[in-house]
């Protein structure tokens, strides 16, 4: 059964988190995404804790992590203590907030972000984004950590590919594409390759940098529409015998008999995070 996030009766908006390793370009996104730059983009691994940006205005709260709400009156997110901070909730007035809220996760493999603030906050997500750079797309710290979250979550998660226009031409993009959608097959609703500087250079041009598919494809994650089925092949003719050449011998095709990755996942007891409740 799918779930439609819109229209459930929770009142709650959908909750989006932006998940990768460091310097991935999430911070980047999620300022593309609200149209201003109010997530820092971190020049280390450990600078703040998630932040999380909703709709309206005001000042920041800090959840610690015991669940107690404190102002931060000053905004300076470089002073909050990582260990006994759950979040950093930022009330921001955009259009991508009137739909979503939007939870900008540190890097994956930052030593100072607590597994209490990861199993905290993941159940919380509706959708996940999970950004990977073109330059070194879809690496096996990344395979480990994404192994762990909830099965649930596979298709309602998209795969970004960032820093496409790192790549040196279309081959290199097309090859790189091509490889992580053959080892994220069923990992993900689907894959997306963008720029975040064309994004954030010129916001209009949406179609150029990539984002106009991830806004279409969120739309999809929203509806719970099941993910759309890959057209079969059509079968390649048999040629008829008098037009066959004996000098060029027909190879036999390779069959693959393993199972995807993702179905190996589902038949393995005892996930690392069980029941996200």
């Amino acid at each position: 059964m799918t779930m439609d996030i819109a229209s459930r009766d929770d009142g709650r908006k959908p909750v989006i988190a932006l998940l990768g390793e460091f310097s991935a370009g999430k911070s980047t996104l999620a300022n593309v995404l609200l149209g201003t730059s109010r997530s820092p983009v971190r020049v280390t691994a450990t600078q703040v804790p998630p932040i999380w940006f909703v709709a309206g205005g005001g000042a920041p709260v800090r959840v610690a992590a015991d669940g107690r709400e404190i102002d931060l009156p000053d905004g300076i997110l470089s002073d909050v203590p990582l260990h006994s901070t759950r979040a950093v909730r930022i009330p921001v007035q955009a259009e991508f907030l009137e739909r979503f809220s939007l939870i900008d996760m540190p890097g994956s493999s930052d030593p100072n972000m607590s597994p209490d603030t990861w199993d905290a906050l993941l159940p919380l997500a509706d959708i996940v984004i999970w950004c990977t750079p073109a330059t070194q797309a879809w690496r096996q710290s990344e395979a480990a950590i994404w192994d762990m979250v909830p099965d649930v979550l596979y298709q309602r998660s998209l795969l970004l590919l960032t820093r496409m226009d790192k790549l040196g031409s279309d081959a290199d993009r097309s090859r790189v594409l091509g490889r992580v959608e053959r080892e994220t097959a069923g990992l993900f609703r689907s894959v997306h390759p963008v720029s975040l500087l064309a994004a954030t250079e010129a916001p209009s041009e949406c179609e150029t940098s990539g984002m106009a598919d991830v806004m279409r494809a969120l739309d999809i994650c929203l509806s719970g529409k099941p993910p759309a089925k890959a057209a079969e092949a059509a079968p390649e003719p048999v040629p008829d015998s008098s037009e066959r050449t004996p000098a060029a011998p027909v190879l036999p095709r390779r069959v693959a008999v393993k199972a995807p990755t993702w179905q190996r996942r589902e038949e393995r007891p005892n996930r690392p995070h069980g029941d996200p409740t």
